[in-house]
């Protein structure tokens, strides 16, 4: 008797440990559009701290930018030249000229073409 209830509980621990793990280790993915935002600024006041070597405490933080559309591909838009802006969707009814505000995740900045990098974004209003 004392074999079978020590086994239960051996069995029990294996079974609660593994799934703990289980769910330690494949965690669900973070809905940027859920999340309240970091930071809020312009393109040209996040692309300056990024020069200025003062926002590594950014990185994959939930940002929201502020700008000028400046160019537009099937699923990015540039804001500024200063902030590239990659959606999971085709980007539709934005045209070149319009300020925009979105929300996005920050990737990090490209030193060659000196722009910070988005991803995740979603558009709050196009005006």
């Amino acid at each position: 008797m004392k074999k079978k209830i020590v086994f239960l509980i051996v069995m029990l621990v294996l079974v609660a440990g593994t799934y703990t793990g289980y769910k330690y280790l494949y965690k669900d993915h973070r809905d940027i559009t859920k999340e309240v935002a970091v930071m809020e600024t312009t393109a040209a006041g996040l692309q300056e701290q990024f020069q200025n070597n003062a926002a590594d405490a950014l990185l994959n933080k939930t940002l929201t930018v502020t700008g000028v559309v400046t160019q537009i591909e099937s699923r990015s838009i540039t804001i500024e030249d200063k902030v590239h802006c990659s959606f999971e969707s085709a980007v539709t009814g934005v045209a070149v000229g319009d300020q925009v505000n979105l929300k996005g995740r920050c990737i990090g900045y490209d030193d060659l073409f000196e722009i910070v990098k988005l991803d995740q974004s979603t558009l709050i209003y196009t005006e």
